[in-house]
């Protein structure tokens, strides 16, 4: 024990107004109520000690702070009777001090060697943490605590607590403590006979943010006197506080960037560790497409990751481990590195090159799925042992928490490159954008690539073209715009003849005749240049008269108004065939669409390929499947067959979906079903230009060609098209397509889906393509 003088906050508020004295009295009370309520042998003990205080005590109450020396053997009896016998006071920090004062006059060695500073005898920690910008009214706070509890049983928890931290030179890591203060031995008297009467205002006024203020006016210190001593304890809560603080960095993640987040961390680490020279790792478990993937961006103070940035084979060396690791993950331990050992000697290579002579790796779950690892290692020996990891393991649920957010955080960012680059991609090739956008990121941060996106392509995929078209629809299109405009010039007509009664005769006469012009021609052909004309004519010359008049003359607005009604898009009489045109268009997308994306879903299930649809008057669609596509899948022909098997169903289900539909069509409009085979295998490539993919060379362009020309085709020596309603016509090359079609027609045949009727045809010779067959059946729609 020693009884050396310290202050330890000569700085908080309130401390010159405090009127503190020292006193045995309180402990003395507070041993006599003890042996009152005492019923065992304790009353016999109580009253010897009760006793010895009070033959070596002095009549006075108050006693000097220099005069304390004289009663160590009492202050030995005051800490004997506040800790069992069995207590190591070697590991006690407790110590005796002035009534609500930091001024400490006896203590345990502990106590004194944690505080005191051997050489300068001057104080090492201080109650006002400088580094952290402590609060000065720390202490003001908890002295009003204790007055409000023992004189008015209010209970006023302050804002701060009192945990100080301390930076351990020997360890070199920060330590927390908890101050603890006993006050059961301190008597507060009043200076002016008794105690302002304010419980009533306490509780109206206690959650009041200026409640100290409040306090400070109602009961200042300088009403009340401090006499006894105060018991302090310190408590290491250096494991508490840094998992606290590691808590705290994960739940405000907006509070730092991510690699000052993760400083902060493994600072708080260390600090659990006890050791500055203990380093720390943490590797998430991040992986593309299923696949253990290499970030430096995430790896944050790993040694492994470290160490295989400096070799040139650093991915390759660093994959096999980590793939190795996770495929089992479990703490490894060499508080020592072998010289030898056969199942890590790759592993154990790199770290003596990094002068790592102890080394852990433990694995971390985040809700029993892997999240990743931690790493504790040390380049000192005899620093890393089993104790340092038992400490470091309460860490690890919130380090589960961290490396989850970094898996997040990582994927959200590979999402965010595809959105950028790409567009909404199917999932049956999602995988080569994400290992693209993971190339692209890698790159990056490894060789400082700028280059850009690697080009996404698919090799010898075999492709399926359909389309289902609306017969005649720009025939159709052309007779509805023709019948509006005749409709739209009957109703304006009948608009200026109107206006001209209420105007005088001759003010419309030129513009009359202009429509009466435009009118004569509608039955006729028109060419574009005539469209453009006489659209110009509607909106610039009709439109720019009838705002203009409406604004000079307000009573024949009703009359323009009607005109102005019936050119409405939405309901006018002037647009009506179009749009009625347009509903049954719609309908019968609308229907084609929803069988597609229903059957494709569900062939998607069986084996993966990338489809995609194109918007005409009807629906095109490309299919491309292979082995590129879904290379963790082997591709059999077999499901090629099934897949064109598939498409032949299908253009029979579409093509009795809209017969179904022509009751409820305000033009009755019907499709065609066509159907492109191309047997060879071809490469398709991403085009980011056009958000889409394209064939790929010179040989595969032909495909594409084809498709483009093979919508209206005739057959050869004649002017009938292949396309016709309710049939499904099959375009290819050579025989061998054919027949495998005509295996899939007479299986469907044979159900009763296609009729009886098949024809084999050829087609007329097209512009660079020639050789052209086709076989053409009807679609039973009984």
């Amino acid at each position: 024990m020693q009884k050396d003088l310290i202050n330890i906050a000569e700085e908080l508020e309130g401390f010159d107004v405090i009127d503190s004295h020292l006193s045995f009295k309180g402990f003395l009370n507070f041993l006599r109520d003890l042996r009152s309520h005492e019923k065992t042998m304790k009353v016999r003990f109580l009253e010897s000690v009760i006793s010895s205080f009070e033959h070596r005590l002095p009549p006075k109450n108050e006693l000097g702070l220099e005069e304390m020396e004289q009663y160590e053997d009492l202050l030995q009896w005051v800490y004997a009777l506040l800790f069992p016998p069995i207590n190591d006071e070697r590991q006690n920090l407790w110590a005796l001090s002035m009534p609500m004062k930091p001024v400490i006059f006896y203590g345990t060695n502990a106590f004194y060697h944690l505080l005191k500073n051997e050489k300068t005898g001057e104080s090492k920690i201080c109650l006002i943490d400088r580094e952290e910008g402590g609060n000065k009214k720390i202490n003001i706070e908890h002295v009003y605590s204790f007055i409000l509890k023992r004189l008015y049983n209010h209970d006023y928890l302050p804002g701060n607590k009192l945990i100080h931290s301390y930076y351990d030179q020997v360890t070199g890591v920060s330590k927390f403590y908890k101050l603890d203060i006993d006050a059961r031995f301190v008597d507060i008297i009043p200076k002016k006979g008794s105690f302002p009467m304010i419980g009533a205002e306490l509780k109206a006024r206690s959650h009041d943010p200026t409640f100290l203020e409040f306090l400070k006016e109602k009961l200042p210190l300088s009403l009340f006197r401090f006499e006894g001593i105060s018991a302090i304890s310190f408590t290491d809560i250096t494991g508490e506080q840094a998992t606290e603080n590691i808590k705290n960095i994960i739940l405000d993640r907006n509070a730092c960037e991510m690699d000052s987040c993760h400083d902060r961390v493994i600072h708080s680490l260390k600090a659990l560790a006890g050791n500055n020279e203990v380093e720390f790792g943490l590797l998430p478990f991040l992986k593309v497409n299923g696949k253990v993937v290499f970030s430096g961006e995430t790896l944050f103070h790993s040694i492994i990751s470290a160490a295989a940035k400096k070799y040139e084979d650093a991915e390759r060396n660093y994959l096999a481990m980590v793939d190795k690791y996770f495929q089992n993950p479990k703490m490894i331990f060499f508080e020592t590195l072998p010289a030898q050992d056969e199942k890590f000697n790759a592993f154990l290579d790199i770290l003596r090159k990094n002068g790592v002579v102890s080394y852990a790796l433990l694995p971390v779950f985040y809700n029993n799925k892997l999240a990743g690892a931690m790493e504790v290692y040390s380049k000192k020996e005899g620093i890393l042992d089993h104790g340092v990891l038992s400490r470091v393991e309460q860490a690890i649920p919130l380090l589960a928490q961290l490396l989850q957010r970094s898996i997040v955080d990582f994927d959200e960012e590979i999402r965010a490159v595809v959105k950028e680059n790409y567009t909404a991609v199917q999932p049956s090739v999602e995988w080569k954008f994400y290992e693209t956008a993971w190339h692209f990121l890698r790159d990056h941060f490894w060789k400082g690539d700028a280059s850009g996106l690697e080009p996404i392509h698919f090799k010898d995929v075999y492709p399926l073209y359909g389309a289902v078209d609306i017969r005649n629809s720009t025939i159709e299109r052309n007779e509805a715009f023709k019948k509006d405009l005749q409709t739209q010039f009957d109703i304006l007509l009948t608009t200026l003849s109107e206006l001209e009664k209420g105007l005088g005769p001759g003010l419309l006469d030129i513009l009359i005749s202009e429509c009466r012009k435009w009118a004569d021609m509608l039955p006729g052909f028109l060419t574009t240049a005539e469209e453009m004309e006489l659209n110009e004519f509607l909106k610039n010359e009709v439109g720019f008269f009838f705002h203009q008049l409406r604004g000079r003359k307000p009573d024949l607005a009703p009359i323009i108004d009607v005109y102005l009604g019936a050119i409405d898009e939405s309901e006018g009489i002037a647009f009506r065939n179009r749009r009625d045109l347009e509903n049954s268009i719609q309908l019968i997308n609308k229907s084609i669409n929803s069988h597609l994306e229903t059957a494709v879903s569900e062939l998607q299930q069986s084996y993966p390929f990338y489809f995609e649809k194109f918007r005409t008057d009807g629906v095109e669609y490309d299919i491309y499947v292979g082995q590129s596509i879904t290379p963790d899948r082997p591709f059999d022909i077999r499901f090629l067959k099934e897949l064109r098997l598939w498409q032949l169903r299908s253009m029979a289900t579409v093509a009795g979906l809209a017969h179904e539909l022509l009751p409820e069509m305000p033009d009755k409009l019907q499709t065609t079903q066509l159907i492109f085979v191309h047997s060879s295998a071809i490469d398709i490539s991403f085009r980011q230009d056009e958000r889409r993919f394209d064939v790929e060379g010179s040989y595969n362009i032909r495909y594409e060609i084809v498709k483009k020309r093979i919508d209206k085709v005739h057959l050869r020596g004649g002017v009938e098209r292949l396309t016709q309603p309710g049939k499904i016509a099959v375009i290819y090359f050579n025989e061998r397509e054919a027949e495998e079609y005509i295996g899939y027609i007479r299986e469907l045949q044979t159900a009763g889906i296609l009729k009886d009727d098949l024809e084999q045809l050829d087609l007329e010779e097209l512009q660079g393509v020639t050789g052209l067959k086709a076989c053409r059946i009807g679609v039973n729609f009984s």
